[in-house]
C-alpha cells in the first residue's frame, strides 16, 4: 500500500514506469506498466470523453474489487489521486489482443468458451462488461483468455447481466452493448471481409469511409488531386481491410484531410526520433501507401528508401504518393511467403536501417523472414507478441543492443534491434 502511495505522490515522475498506450480519443488517459502491475492514468481538467464512458477510474475500481477472485479479470490493488492525475493500479495481464491475432474457426471456438466462463462468473455477480470487442480481450500462446478495461461495466441485475453478455440484447441503462456477438461478428467480417461488405450493402448500409473522400474542384492544386487519386487506390486494396473499402492511413494535406483507419502523423510521430535516419539507405517491409518512405527523405534526410509490399494497388497508390512529395522512393513487389529467393534482391540495397513494421505477424515462414533480417544491423521492429517473445526473438539473432522504444496506438510493442 504505501509503495503505490508513494507512486501516487510522485506521478508522473516516477523512475523505470513504461508508457504502454493513449487513449484514441482522449489524450489525457493513459496506459502505463510499473513493475508486474499496470497504472491507469487520467489527467484531471482536461477531460474530452468522461460523457462517453460508464465509469470514473474511483468507480471502475469499485467494480473490479468484486472481481478480484475471477481468473481473466485484472485484479485491482489501489486507486488514488493527487492534484493533475486520477490513478488506478491493476495486475498485468498477459496476452495479445485478440484484434492483433490471425485464429482459425476451432480457435476462436477456445476463445469464446474461455471467455464465456469469465462473463458466467461477472454476470453471477450482476457485472455486465458492456464492451465486450477484440482490443478488450488478451489471448496467450496457450489460449488463455483475460478481459480487460471495465470502464463501461455497470451493476445491474444478474439475468441482465447474463442476457447483455451472451446473447447482446441491450436491456437496462448502459452506454455501451457489446457481446460475444460482437466477437463473432469481427471474425466474420476478417475472415470472409468481401461477402460481409456485400450483405451490408444490400442491407443498406452506408460507408463513411467512401463518403468522406475530399471533393476536388476542377482547378484544385495537381498534387492534391493525385493525392485522392492515391486514395482510391489504397481503399480498393486489399492492403489493409480486404473487401472493405477504407485507405490504412488518413494524411492532411494542404488542409484538405484524405481518410484512413490511422492518422499519419501520429504514426510518424512515433518513428521520426527513433534512429539518425541521415543519409541512410532504409528498406521499408510491408510499406503500404509508402508514407514512411517519403517522410524520412523529406523530414529525416534519409538518401534512399526502398518500399516493399505484396499488394499490387497499394504500390500503384505509394508511387504517386512518392511523386506527390517528389522523393523518388522505389517499390518493389514481393511475397514473403514466395518460394523464390526475394531475400538476395533486397539485400543488393546494402541499406543502413530495415523497418518491419505489423509485419511478421502475417509472414507463415517467421524463421525465414527473422533470418532476413538479422542479415541487418539495425532493424525497427512493431510486433504482435508478447514484448518478452519479441526480444527474445531477436537476442537469438545476434542483435546486442534492443531497446523497448515504447507502444503503437494499437498498443503493439516497438523495438530498435541493433548489432
Amino acid at each position: 500500500m504505501n509503495n503505490f502511495q508513494e507512486i501516487c505522490k510522485n506521478f508522473p515522475n516516477v523512475d523505470n514506469i513504461i508508457f504502454i498506450s493513449e487513449s484514441n480519443l482522449d489524450s489525457s488517459r493513459k496506459t502505463f506498466l510499473y513493475k508486474n502491475f499496470i497504472i491507469k492514468a487520467h489527467k484531471k481538467n482536461e477531460d474530452r470523453t468522461q460523457h462517453m464512458r460508464q465509469n470514473s477510474l474511483q468507480r471502475e475500481y469499485e467494480l473490479l474489487k468484486r472481481c478480484n477472485e475471477i481468473n481473466g479479470v485484472p485484479k485491482t490493488f489501489y486507486y488514488c489521486c493527487n492534484d493533475d492525475y486520477d490513478l488506478l493500479f491493476t495486475s498485468y495481464q498477459q496476452g495479445i489482443q485478440l484484434v492483433n491475432l490471425k485464429i482459425s474457426f476451432v480457435q476462436l471456438l477456445k476463445i469464446l468458451k474461455a471467455l464465456s466462463v469469465i462473463l458466467f462468473k461477472l454476470s453471477r455477480r450482476g457485472i455486465s462488461h458492456n464492451d465486450i470487442v477484440p482490443e478488450n480481450i488478451l489471448v496467450t500462446n496457450n489460449f488463455k483468455v483475460s478481459l480487460i478495461d471495465f470502464d463501461q461495466a455497470t451493476q445491474v441485475k444478474p439475468i441482465t447481466a447474463f442476457v447483455r453478455q451472451f446473447l447482446g440484447i441491450k436491456i437496462g441503462e448502459s452506454k455501451l452493448n457489446y457481446s460475444m456477438i460482437t466477437i463473432i461478428k469481427d471474425y466474420l467480417r476478417k475472415k470472409f471481409p468481401k461477402i460481409v461488405f456485400q450483405l451490408k450493402k444490400l442491407s443498406g448500409k452506408k460507408f463513411p469511409e467512401i463518403e468522406r473522400l475530399p471533393t476536388l474542384n476542377a482547378d484544385a492544386d495537381p498534387k492534391l488531386k493525385k493525392l485522392l487519386q492515391a486514395w482510391k487506390l489504397a481503399q480498393k486494396s486489399n492492403a489493409s481491410s480486404p473487401g472493405i473499402p477504407i485507405a490504412y492511413y488518413s494524411l492532411e494535406f494542404n488542409g484538405i484531410t484524405f481518410p484512413g483507419e490511422r492518422p499519419w502523423i501520429r504514426r510518424w510521430d512515433e518513428l521520426k526520433n527513433i534512429s539518425d535516419y541521415s543519409g541512410k539507405t532504409i528498406i521499408e517491409l510491408g510499406c503500404n501507401m509508402g508514407l514512411l518512405s517519403a517522410f524520412l527523405i523529406n523530414e529525416a534526410g534519409a538518401q534512399k528508401c526502398i518500399g516493399v509490399d505484396h499488394d499490387g494497388k497499394i504500390l500503384e497508390s505509394a508511387k504517386i504518393i512518392s511523386d506527390v512529395f517528389n522523393v523518388n522512393s522505389i517499390f518493389r513487389k514481393i511475397n514473403f511467403d514466395s518460394l523464390n529467393k526475394w531475400e538476395n534482391e533486397l539485400l543488393a540495397f546494402n541499406a543502413d536501417i530495415i523497418f518491419a513494421l505489423n509485419v511478421l505477424n502475417w509472414v507463415s515462414d517467421k524463421d525465414r523472414f527473422l533470418q532476413f533480417l538479422s542479415a541487418f544491423k539495425e532493424v525497427i521492429f512493431e510486433g504482435h507478441d508478447l514484448p518478452e517473445n519479441e526480444k527474445n526473438n531477436f537476442k537469438r539473432l545476434g542483435f546486442t543492443s534492443i531497446e523497448e522504444i515504447g507502444y503503437s496506438e494499437r498498443e503493439r510493442i516497438i523495438l530498435r534491434c541493433r548489432k
